[in-house]
């Protein structure tokens, strides 16, 4: 078997979906939509059921009310009031179908915003270890991108199935009355068709989560090239290079995917075409009224020309149905990925407990690890450490050490693997998460600058009355005093120029200081502060400044170092040195120097760099 065989057999497998869970998926989307306005989904089904019942009536019975007259002895003015009333009905329900739609669509609007809200509600409560697998990111996108459509889809679709059944029984019920062999043909068409369309839209399906998982990639390179903080390297550097091939490499990825499912979709799609469109549509009732009119001479001109037209409209009506049943099926399988994301329980985002007392407790990590998933190799092992409330504790090593994940497991981020982390005495676990981070305040390397007001970003909430101060407070302890004392418009001035033109874009090391301006924020709750290397942007000088300032900021709490900066090092009480996720010294910096281990091997290179 080939390679692209094989994939075909996988990817197949991956994304199968039986009719039952479509079924159950289009139902619990429609429950979805019915929580929310129960009222409208009834009326958007029973005017479709009216309507399409409407237009069966006219498009069989008036036709075969008219061509009888025609055959017969009547007065030509009793045909054109017969013309005349299907004409105005024809226009009538046609005007009424238009109208349903944009009213339909227009009122589900409502309903669409909602998943969105939902799903970004979710998406915020979700446990960070959800999004370390990439094939989340995957999952999302393909979802976003047609959650908005779901919801509506399933409402119109659902309703359009119901009554074109109903329309379909009027018709049929034309048919029945002439000759019951006719029913065959539209019958016979509509299961060839359903068959058919069912098989195109699984590749269609699966062709579109492949071609979008190749097209991320792409997507990336792409943004990059538009996004403002990645402009100078772009201009000033050859990294357009490797991102143009990513992006054309992605895109072969993505052309292969055609080259894999292009072919059994061209062939699936002309057995659609020949054995609906043309044998059963434009054959085959035609050939079939004729040999009962002219050979058998069984039924009338008016009969064979209404009975044509109620095969037809069976056939239009079974081909509605049709395409609706797909469309069902496009919504069970893509319902299937929002499902999973809607339903989706965290564990530790919304855990509850007990909620820590006031004040500072002990810190202890007692044979951690920690181990993400699909790896097979511990990123934290055996880690112990006991941190006492007041205590400056400083956690160094090289990149990959483990340093970061050791402070996502102690802001319960993560849940270990294996050993326990007590905060006063219980295990972070028995606590409400909320609760307990409330305890710590960190701010990480990679942080973030809004597109708000100072205050706000500060603050990371709406200013409220009597935060100015201590605004103003944090700022200046993290040593934006200056820059501060610059702008017009003080803690009210908005950050970043992308929606307002009177925004204030700021250095790496001014975006910092307001990041670090956080710490500072009063907080009688907060027992512990972690910085994760968020002073990397600032020079040694402000740096140490600013350490100080934290130090003599923090009065009885504790602080908690990731650096590689030796100022931050030497103030602290116990340094802790990370390797390969153990830890392989700790001490003192005194005691760690006069050990001559690896921490003296770090701290001497690193003096010699920085001079300090």
């Amino acid at each position: 078997m080939s390679k692209n065989s094989s994939r075909r057999l996988d990817k197949k497998k991956e994304n199968k979906i039986t009719v039952r869970q479509m079924i159950s998926n289009v139902r619990y989307l429609l429950k979805y939509a019915a929580k929310y306005d129960k009222g409208l989904i009834l009326k958007i089904m029973i005017l479709n059921i009216l309507l399409l019942s409407g237009m069966a009536v006219n498009d069989t019975f008036i036709l075969k009310m008219i061509i009888n007259r025609l055959t017969g002895k009547v007065e030509f003015k009793e045909i054109i009031i017969l013309l005349l009333i299907s004409l105005v009905l024809v226009v009538f329900l046609e005007w009424i179908h238009q109208l349903l739609n944009e009213w339909a669509k227009a009122k589900l609007i409502p309903l669409t915003g909602r998943i969105q809200r939902e799903l970004a509600e979710k998406n915020s409560l979700k446990d960070l270890i959800f999004y370390d697998d990439p094939e989340t990111y995957d999952t999302y996108e393909v979802v976003s991108q047609r959650a908005d459509a779901l919801i509506e889809d399933a409402v119109m679709v659902v309703s359009q199935i119901i009554g074109g059944a109903v329309a379909l029984l009027v018709a049929s019920a034309m048919i029945l009355t002439i000759d019951p062999v006719l029913a065959i043909f539209p019958i016979a068409g509509f299961i060839v068709n359903l068959a058919t369309r069912f098989k195109i839209e699984k590749i269609n399906h699966t062709w579109w989560v492949e071609y979008r998982k190749k097209l991320r990639k792409a997507d990336y390179s792409k943004r990059v090239f538009y996004q403002p903080e990645f402009a100078k390297e772009c201009k000033l550097t050859d990294v357009r290079e490797p991102l143009r091939k990513q992006f054309d490499e992605a895109l072969d990825e993505a052309a292969e995917e055609g080259r894999i499912y292009g072919p059994p979709l061209t062939w699936v799609s002309l057995v659609n075409w020949i054995s609906v469109f043309t044998v059963f549509s434009f054959f085959a009732i035609p050939a079939y009224l004729g040999y009962l009119a002219l050979v058998v001479k069984s039924i009338a001109l008016g009969e064979v020309a209404s009975a044509n037209n109620a095969a037809n409209y069976v056939r239009r009506n079974l081909n509605e149905i049709n395409y609706c049943l797909v469309d069902f099926q496009v919504i069970g399988m893509y319902g299937d990925k929002l499902i999973k994301l809607l339903e989706y329980e965290p564990n530790i985002e919304v855990a509850d407990g007990l909620t820590p007392e006031k004040g500072s407790g002990d810190l202890v990590l007692s044979h951690v690890s920690f181990r993400y998933p699909n790896t097979d190799k511990d990123t934290l092992e055996d880690i112990s450490i006991e941190i006492h409330p007041g205590e400056k504790i400083a956690i160094v090593g090289e990149n990959g050490a483990g340093k970061t994940t050791f402070v996502k497991l102690l802001m319960r981020l993560y849940d270990v693997s294996g050993g326990s982390i007590s905060y006063n005495g219980h295990d972070i676990r028995e606590y409400n998460t909320r609760e307990y981070r409330k305890k710590i305040s960190a701010v990480f390397q990679d942080y973030n600058i809004y597109a708000a007001t100072l205050a706000e970003n500060v603050l990371l909430r709406k200013m409220k009355e009597g935060d100015e101060e201590d605004v103003l407070h944090a700022l200046r302890k993290a040593d934006f005093g200056r820059k501060l004392d610059s702008l017009e418009q003080g803690i009210h001035t908005p950050l970043t120029r992308e929606f307002d033109e009177s925004g204030v874009n700021l250095s790496g090391g001014e975006g910092q200081k307001i990041a670090i301006s956080r710490v500072f924020l009063k907080n009688d709750d907060r027992a512990v502060s972690i910085l994760d290397e968020p002073s990397s942007a600032l020079d040694p000088v402000s740096e140490y400044k600013l350490n100080k300032n934290l130090i003599e900021n923090a009065g009885e709490n504790t602080v908690i170092f990731i650096s590689h900066r030796l100022s931050t090092t030497r103030m602290a009480d116990r340094i802790y040195l990370f390797e390969h996720g153990r830890i392989i010294e700790q001490g003192t910096h005194d005691e760690l120097m006069a050990r001559n281990g690896r921490y003296r091997e770090m701290f001497d290179r690193q003096a010699h760099n920085y001079l300090v």
